[in-house]
């Protein structure tokens, strides 16, 4: 199950500030998830190459992660945004120059959404591998496990 977090001063959430800024978090977030469905990638194995969604939709988890206390190099004047999105390398073709792509493209995303906003200081994207050999497990998952016992 992929997930795409964005994580937010938690000053930034507020009404009050988005009639300041206009920023809404919300809807950045929303674009975000309308931007990761549409990358695609190649599908190994294919001629002519067919080009796949990079993740299933209707599995992506998503959400605004509000944070305290969150500044740059102690400045309190300055915030940042952080992205994060996780998804499975079990998926052919999921390559670290896709991944590096997509993390490129929600970038770009983000820094066209913030452009000019007052105290952004910083805004990073972070794409990880959730490697089921190295401990992710999902409820299905371990749902399936308990009735094969």
């Amino acid at each position: 199950m992929p997930h795409l977090r964005l994580e937010v001063a938690e000053e930034w959430l507020t009404e009050e500030f988005k009639a300041s800024t206009g920023f809404d978090a919300h809807k950045v977030l929303d674009h975000l998830v309308k931007t990761i469905s549409e990358i695609r990638m190649e599908k190994p194995g294919t001629d002519p190459v067919e080009m796949v969604p990079l993740i299933n939709l209707s599995n992506l988890k998503h959400a605004i992660k509000p944070l305290r206390y969150a500044h740059v190099a102690g400045d309190a004047s300055k915030r940042f945004l952080h992205c994060t999105f996780s998804m499975g390398n079990e998926t052919q073709g999921r390559t670290a120059a896709v991944r590096s792509r997509a993390a490129l493209t929600l970038g770009n995303e983000i820094d066209r959404l913030t452009e000019g906003l007052p105290g952004l200081a910083s805004v990073t994207v972070q794409i990880l591998d959730i490697d089921r050999d190295r401990g992710y497990t999902t409820t299905a998952e371990r749902k399936k496990l308990r009735e094969a016992k």
